[in-house]
């Protein structure tokens, strides 16, 4: 990786933000430290000279000469200024040949530069002053170099300058290690997805196990990409299903044409075309019910959802399918409360229990039996579609709600293989839960979910049922 792209990246500019941020605090209490320590040590020193000097005019000349003495002996680094001057000016004693020029005899502490005592020629040095003037006239004079001071102040800015590079090249050190194994990361996921771009959908991005931000990011994409590949492979088994189903009556009419171009008479041909036509409508049926599964898929229907009576759904597929169930000699019942709200779409939740029904109807033998159960359970409900047929093998029934899905055993019987698939994906646009009962004899549908907040559920046994309700109408017709 190129160093021009390691400085562009947000790791190492966060970094330098932070080297910046840190470099301007420190700063700022480095000043505040600076100012506040000098400014202190020269008040403190100004308070002392002026209390000296104070307590030095009341004293007689030789107390003074003797305190003078014992300050220059005490002082090693010739740091302290200290002089008796009579009433004209004249040096009487001390180590300064004259009073400073600019110097107020007021007793009072003034900053002034004035010739180093450690090397006169080397320049000036800035000290405090403090002249007071005597009873008799003359002047004594205090002062004290802030050598010290301004040093103090230099160690600040040295120590600033000493711990501060470092922090700043630790940052950008810190920030230049992290940007170069985030831009590593980066590159890796950019040529993994390159590779899926060019159809490798098997690839995923990789990730390194620690929960970091990009991590979240890589295992939500990954996630993505595995739903993207199933249905992927959805969308595959349904082309091949597809061509496998139509393959058939396509070929069957097709023979059955050429058959009708030989036939010698206008009854044999007609034979033919129905035939066609009925192999025709099947394809059709097919692939409309392909159509309408990606419809709901896609909820195309959900914004239609409200409040909806299970009960009539219920009584509405059962007043349907009543007329072939009494054709094909089957006991067909319903027992549902009313009301039973639910949130959903009246059409959709109709085809999904026609569909439900249909299947009962067509594998339940004559002289069986298909009933439609719906009640409540808590705030919840559960509606259920029966039968007495042969039931689904255990090893079938986590492949029954596949589209296109036909057991060996029933592919004689007329069918799509689309029923239960659509079933289940109007189940699923609804949040509803549709599985098989394995504990009952024959097959039983099951679709559960929740009621309509607004409604509390009914009481089971203090509701009437549909047919309850249905008899009672036409006892009173009778009567």
């Amino acid at each position: 990786m190129r160093t021009s792209e390691l400085f562009k990246t947000s790791t190492f500019r966060l970094a330098l933000f932070f080297a910046l941020a840190v470099t301007v605090s420190a700063v700022v209490v480095f000043i505040f430290i600076y100012e506040q320590v000098g400014s202190y040590n020269v008040s403190r020193l100004d308070y002392l000279l002026e209390q000296e000097v104070a307590r030095a005019v009341t004293q007689p000349e030789e107390r003074i000469k003797r305190e003078l003495e014992l300050r220059f002996t005490a002082d090693l680094r010739h740091l302290d200024y200290a002089a008796l001057f009579d009433k004209t000016g004249e040096l009487r004693y001390g180590n300064l040949a004259s009073i400073p020029k600019d110097l107020p005899i007021d007793g009072m502490a003034h900053t002034l530069h004035v010739p180093t005592m450690r090397a006169p020629d080397t320049g000036a040095e800035t000290a405090v002053f403090v002249a007071g003037r005597r009873p008799d006239g003359s002047i004594v004079l205090l002062g004290r170099s802030l050598y010290l001071v301004n040093a103090f102040k230099r160690a600040v800015v040295e120590a600033l300058i000493i711990g501060l590079l470092p922090a700043i090249l630790l940052a950008l050190v810190t920030g230049a290690i992290f940007s170069f194994r985030s831009t590593r990361r980066l590159k890796a996921i950019n040529e993994t997805i390159v590779r899926i771009m060019h159809g490798d959908l098997q690839e995923r991005l990789p990730a390194n196990g620690k929960m970091d931000d990009l991590n979240y990011v890589t295992s939500a994409v990954n996630l993505m990409l595995d739903e993207i590949v199933r249905l992927v492979g959805q969308i595959k088994s349904v082309g091949d299903n597809i061509a496998h189903d139509l393959r058939a009556p396509l070929a069957v009419m097709h023979a059955k044409l050429e058959r009708g171009l030989k036939s010698q008479t206008d009854h044999d041909l007609r034979v033919t075309v129905e035939h066609a036509l009925t192999d025709l409508d099947h394809a059709l049926t097919t692939v409309t019910a392909l159509l309408r599964i990606s419809e709901i898929e896609f909820g195309r229907r959900q914004i239609g959802f409200s409040e909806v009576d299970l009960s009539e759904v219920c009584l509405s597929v059962f007043e349907l399918y009543q007329p072939l169930a009494e054709a094909k000699q089957i006991e067909f019942t319903l027992n549902a409360p009313a009301p039973l709200s639910i949130e959903g779409d009246f059409d959709l939740l109709v085809e999904a229990i026609a569909n439900l029904v249909d299947n009962a109807i067509k594998f339940t033998p004559r002289g069986g039996s298909v009933a439609i159960t719906a009640k409540t359970i808590g705030d919840g409900f559960i509606a259920r579609v029966s039968d007495s047929g042969p039931g689904v093998a255990p090893e079938e029934r986590e492949h029954i709600f596949k589209r296109f899905y036909r057991s060996d055993k029933y592919r004689h019987i007329p069918g799509t293989g689309l029923g239960l698939s659509m079933a289940a994906t109007i189940a699923d646009v609804h949040g509803f839960e549709l599985c098989i009962d394995g504990t009952q004899l024959g097959a039983t549908f099951q679709i559960s979910g929740r009621l309509a907040k607004e409604i509390a559920a009914p009481s089971l046994d203090k509701t009437p049922t549909i047919d309850q309700q249905k008899r009672d109408g036409r006892d009173e017709a009778k009567g």
